[in-house]
């Protein structure tokens, strides 16, 4: 309030507010007074309180907690006991109690349980007893912690998170994008690249591990632990399977691919006829963009003959300890081509890749996985009715495309 409205007040209203006054004044000083009886906290000791607070959070979270980013602990379908249970049994809790509900028909469980991973993970799947439940989280993510150890593909290559089941990305066509020098405010010419879509469509991947009822009724975190390696390692050959060697069927990997160049050998006719000049040569069929992040991908067995190769000098062209081939590393994968292929000895068979994964391998995951328990039909050759046993038929949902064919070269003989 201004001066001059003050004095328009009546002698009363001035009094008024003048004893409002000293009555908000008496009350501020009364604050002041039991605030400075309380114990003050600097920087340093608030912050040893949140630090302690945030060790104590934690202390129980294993390196797949760390890794998601995910606190351990049950949901509300899990038994109250176990909500602060920080071990690795109380943190599978709700995938034991998902087995048992497989286990049992407890189709009332399951569903609500899907319900939840579904609101988790904000998807749009139903419950579906056919189609099999969404699995909980912890498994889940335990199958994605071990896939990459198993996997090449997804351990290397661009992973592209999909909400859809299709979805266009644009990617390098034969062309290239150009600058151009312009003058002041003189024409932009037209710089013409040719782009290509490449569309990622979600396909359905399965597992079928086999156990015993009991087994699965009674898993632990050891049988749970398991499992998940055996359904990663599944998922994790085939997902190489169709990135190196993919015909269409449901998706075109690198050794297909409409675009990548080629690296022949320089002579002979035959995997066994690679040399230490012909993979020199391959690093040479990249563009430097593509370089920073490349490597070789071979079977064991070339990498196993590259080892066997002695030079002019007398010493091995590759080392029992060395990890890479001309500065560039190298990784094994199980399902390239061998040196006892049965096209490892004709000529022009791709059977190798030098290039970046990253920078032109895209591999969508759609986000969800599905468990349903089998009780009839062969597995593997086994009767699953007459042996008393069961099949997890596990599903995840990925798509894969090559991105940039100019990222890579084939090794060919």
């Amino acid at each position: 309030m201004k001066k001059e409205e003050f004095e328009k007040l009546s002698p009363e209203e001035q009094d008024a507010m003048l004893e409002n006054i000293k009555s908000i004044q008496a009350k501020q000083e009364e604050i002041k007074r039991q605030d400075s009886k309380l114990p003050q906290l600097d920087m340093e000791q608030f912050g040893e309180i949140i630090n302690n607070a945030i060790e104590k959070r934690l202390k129980g979270m294993s390196e797949v907690d760390k890794k998601y980013h995910m606190f351990p602990g049950a949901e509300k379908a899990v038994d109250e006991k176990l909500k602060n249970d920080l071990s690795k049994e109380g943190k599978f809790a709700k995938t034991k109690m998902f087995f048992n509900a497989l286990v049992g028909k407890d189709v009332k469980t399951l569903n609500a349980m899907h319900q939840a991973e579904n609101v988790k993970a904000n998807l749009s799947e139903g419950t579906n007893a056919a189609g099999g439940f969404l699995v909980p989280e912890e498994f889940k993510a335990e199958i994605l912690r071990l896939a990459p150890v198993y996997g090449v593909v997804r351990r290397n290559a661009r992973i592209i998170p999909m909400r859809y089941d299709t979805v266009n990305i644009p990617a390098a066509g034969a062309t290239d994008q150009s600058a151009i020098w312009t003058n002041e405010a003189a024409q932009i010419l037209q710089t013409d690249p040719n782009f290509r879509q490449l569309v990622l469509t979600i396909n359905k991947l399965a597992a079928l591990p086999k156990m015993t009822n009991e087994l699965l009724a009674d898993a632990n975190v050891e049988v749970i632990n398991y499992l998940a390696m055996l359904i990663s390692e599944a998922f994790a050959k085939e997902e190489d399977n169709q990135g190196f060697n993919g015909t269409g069927s449901p998706f075109v990997g690198v050794l297909s691919a409409t675009g990548v160049p080629t690296s022949p050998h320089a002579s002979g006719t035959g995997i066994i006829c690679l040399s230490y000049a012909d993979l020199v040569q391959a690093t040479g069929n990249l563009y430097t963009n593509a370089l920073a992040n490349a490597k070789f991908y071979f079977h064991r067995s070339v990498v196993a003959h590259l080892r066997s190769r002695i030079a002019t000098t007398g010493q091995p062209i590759l080392t029992p300890s060395q990890s890479d081939i001309g500065g560039f590393p190298f990784e094994i994968t199980e399902i390239l081509p061998s040196t006892a292929h049965a096209s490892a000895q004709t000529d022009a068979f791709a059977y190798a890749v030098f290039g970046d994964l990253r920078r032109g391998l895209a591999m969508g995951e759609r986000g969800s996985m599905t468990m349903k328990l089998l009780e009839e039909g062969t597995v593997g050759g086994d009767n699953l009715g007459e042996k008393d046993m069961v099949a997890l038929r596990v599903i995840e949902r990925v798509a894969l495309g090559v991105l940039l064919p100019s990222a890579f070269t084939r090794m060919v003989t």
